[in-house]
């Protein structure tokens, strides 16, 4: 793993592009590597050889949006972020940028979006052990091994949650609330009383019918809706486009 998380920043405000230099100075894991002004220029100016981990990108710049220019530069950086003074994070979800920050941006948003982004989608090589869960199945004496990144959603049975992957259904001992709490921080989100997802597999949301690919479709219940439009907002995930 590399020692510093290598950022980019491309904003045509001075004072933008100087509020994330600070930030990014205050957080000693990460090193600025380039910032642009001009859009044009950012185009031609990075290369996947630059071995970017973080793109900070505004969206509104004349000439190349953010939108336009984050479809050239996805193959060139691990993670981009949005950043923009006007909500239009569906926008950078469908160009699978990893997440949204609205401005005025605080220091405190900066750093959770940033450690999550570390900690979820960068060096996972370094921490698979992190993605291993055993659970305690309806079987008496049995134990699954699991990958999180498998897991499809979980879905309430009596006493016990179904588990579901692409590859099968399986009984585990645990109840949803348990669910939410033990992967509170890997993007699993509770999006009906009787369903938790994996938002990392979201594909599409139709209505109230959410895609999980494969065949795979979850209804969302009414009072969890815009919970979870807020989350998808803050978090654009990377696997799947609305």
């Amino acid at each position: 793993m590399k020692n510093k998380v290598r950022c980019v920043i491309i904003d045509d405000e001075k004072h933008a592009i100087s509020l994330l230099t600070t930030y990014i100075g205050s957080m000693a894991n990460l090193e600025l590597f380039k910032t642009f002004t001009n859009p044009l220029e950012a185009l031609s100016g990075i290369t996947a050889e630059d071995d970017i981990d973080i793109i900070f990108l505004d969206i509104e710049m004349p000439h190349l949006s953010g939108i336009e220019l984050a479809k050239e530069l996805r193959p060139k950086a691990k993670s981009i972020i949005f950043t923009s003074a006007f909500n239009r994070s569906l926008e950078a979800f469908e160009v699978r940028a990893n997440h949204y920050l609205l401005k005025p941006i605080k220091l405190a948003k900066f750093t959770q979006t940033v450690m999550g982004i570390i900690d979820n989608e960068l060096y996972k090589t370094d921490h698979q052990g992190k993605n291993i869960k055993f659970f305690k199945t309806g079987i008496k004496g049995k134990l699954s091994r699991i990958r999180k990144q498998d897991i499809l959603y979980f879905e309430s049975a009596k006493n016990y949650v179904s588990m579901v992957t692409a590859e099968k259904k399986e009984l585990v001992y645990l109840t949803l609330k348990e669910v939410e709490k033990i992967f509170n921080k890997d993007l699993f989100y509770r999006v009906h009383r009787s369903h938790v997802v994996n938002a990392k597999k979201i594909q599409k949301i139709v209505g109230n019918t959410i895609n999980l690919g494969q065949g795979y479709q979850v209804q969302m219940g009414g009072t969890y809706k815009n919970g979870l439009l807020r989350f998808l907002e803050e978090k654009t995930l990377l696997t799947g486009r609305i």
